[in-house]
């Protein structure tokens, strides 16, 4: 869980200070040493900041492009609609996750039996049933709820990621992420609110109870995702820890829809070319979704990689703008600045922090 073999280099960019990197004998692939404080400083140690500003640019661009391809796959799913039960799309998307990730290791000139043992096989496991529960939830979710108003419900993953990874992780949670974190769910809600006029019922009460568990579950997800980066777990294995935990919960109302949907009390629906197509754009956009979340949070801590994905919730208006939700009002537009300022002044004041601490 602690990841005790992640680089000192991943600590410092984690927020951090390396307790052991004083201490470590200089090896061939350490950093080299500091210069005297009699000598000008070296031009490696002049690019030291500015390397370190870069790798945090690069994870926080690989989370957004996570974000808008989850995004993208919710859209999707809720095209396909009842066409599909949500085991169906979870089966059918695992299926399509597998064949890319090792369709990608064999091209990168890997083997089958040269894929090696997972270091944490235990904590994959834990990172596949969070994640498949927590797809499962939101799936059902957003067939009850408005497309921008699920996604605005999901978005308390970003908090259970923070706090879970402080308490399991040992990752700082400073005040000035916490506050980032509230003032970026209120911009959510702002870009929400126009969505969330429409009337209670007893669908939609189950429906924001289902968005908020996947919310939560998806964080305990990404807790796992990021303790396996920092762990050094080999990024395929992580990249097939949900899918095949979905597979079998999900075989037999994908391979025998009929008798799946009469035990259900319903009708299987047939099954055309465009259906397939949606279900090939599910796989793909979750596939996407999870190789940038996997590499993302091996830069970033889990509360700040995490906060980067509340972007989703705009993409998510746009996307249902395209489904045919409406046109966003100057709510979204205040929102969204709420959401970009919260994340940028959260980024200087851990920044400035880290200055201080060294």
């Amino acid at each position: 869980w602690d990841g005790s073999s992640f680089s000192a280099r991943e600590h410092e960019m984690a927020g951090g200070k390396s307790k052991t990197s004083k201490a470590m004998p200089p090896t061939l692939w350490s950093p080299s040493p500091s210069p005297a404080p009699s000598q000008p400083p070296s031009p490696a140690s002049q690019d030291k900041p500015l390397s370190q500003w870069s790798d945090r640019a690069l994870g926080y661009g690989y989370m957004l492009v996570s974000t808008t391809c989850f995004t993208g796959m919710a859209a999707v799913s809720k095209v396909i609609g009842p066409r599909a039960t949500t085991e169906e799309k979870l089966f059918w998307r695992s299926l399509v996750s597998v064949c890319l990730a090792l369709g990608a290791h064999l091209l990168a000139g890997g083997r089958f039996t040269g894929l090696g043992r997972p270091r944490r096989p235990l904590l994959l496991l834990l990172r596949g049933l969070c994640g498949h529960l927590a797809l499962l939830a939101y799936l059902e979710g957003i067939e009850r709820l408005p497309l921008a108003v699920a996604v605005f419900l999901g978005k308390v993953h970003p908090l259970a990621a923070a706090v879970l990874s402080w308490l399991f992780l040992g990752e700082p949670l400073r005040a000035s992420r916490v506050a980032a974190i509230a003032a970026s769910l209120g911009g959510v809600a702002l870009i929400a609110r126009p969505a969330a006029g429409v009337a209670s019922t007893p669908a939609s009460g189950l429906g924001t109870a289902l968005a908020l568990l996947a919310g939560v579950l998806s964080g305990a997800a990404y807790c796992c995702v990021r303790a396996l980066g920092r762990s050094e777990e080999a990024e395929l294995w992580t990249l097939l820890s949900l899918p095949l935990v979905s597979l079998p919960f999900c075989a037999r109302a994908a391979l025998l829809p009929a008798p799946a949907a009469a035990a259900a009390g319903g009708q299987a629906a047939e099954r055309g070319a465009e259906l397939w197509l949606w279900f090939l754009a599910l796989g793909l956009a979750t596939q996407g979704g999870q190789i940038f979340l996997a590499r993302g949070l091996r830069i970033l801590p889990a509360a700040s990689g995490t906060q980067t994905m509340y972007f989703g919730t705009v993409s998510g208006v746009f996307l249902g703008v395209l489904l045919g939700d409406g046109w966003p009002s100057w709510q979204f537009w205040i929102g969204g600045g709420i959401i970009l300022a919260a994340l940028h002044l959260a980024e200087r004041a851990e920044a400035d922090a880290r200055e201080k601490e060294s």
